[in-house]
């Protein structure tokens, strides 16, 4: 999961820094990033958070906890996967030079690739830990993440 943390945090990054330079090259472009520091740190918790508890519940002793953690998880990185699969398609239909393009791309295959992993580990855990806590942590989880990214003005 520290991996996939690395790999989504180096993607932002390189997309703040191609975003930066497309502005520069082309200034009447509208930013990708918000310009309010405070929904900047919004847009960021809003991984985070989940993130952080899905590694606190996988690390009790609990059973349940470890479903619980296991369907977090599990519903972080399908939501994640789902998007650089969309990342990875913007790649590919983008007609232009994209600044920042190969470390961009590496990110995402990287981050794809952990993703995909920790879906299937987590499905594994529920199976072991038991799949209602598993499936009721996804549907919240799943249904906060969406509800989050509304509020957010995400398109």
């Amino acid at each position: 999961m520290s991996l996939a943390l690395v790999a989504a945090g180096a993607y932002w990054l390189f997309t703040f820094i191609a975003d930066r330079e497309m502005r520069t090259l082309n200034p009447l472009q509208p930013s990708e990033f918000p310009d309010s520091f405070w929904v900047t740190i919004l847009w960021v918790a809003l991984p985070l958070v989940p993130f952080i508890v899905s590694v606190v519940l996988l690390s009790t002793r609990s059973q349940g906890g470890i479903a619980a953690g296991a369907g977090i998880g599990a519903a972080l990185f399908l939501c994640s996967l789902l998007f650089s699969i969309a990342a990875l398609l913007g790649f590919v239909f983008t007609f232009g030079p994209i600044p920042c393009a190969p470390p961009l791309a590496v990110s995402n295959l990287i981050f794809s690739a952990c993703s995909v992993w920790i879906t299937v580990s987590a499905f594994r855990i529920a199976y072991k830990a038991g799949w209602g806590m598993f499936f009721l942590a996804l549907a919240a989880t799943l249904v906060g993440v969406t509800l989050a990214y509304h509020l957010l003005g995400g398109h």
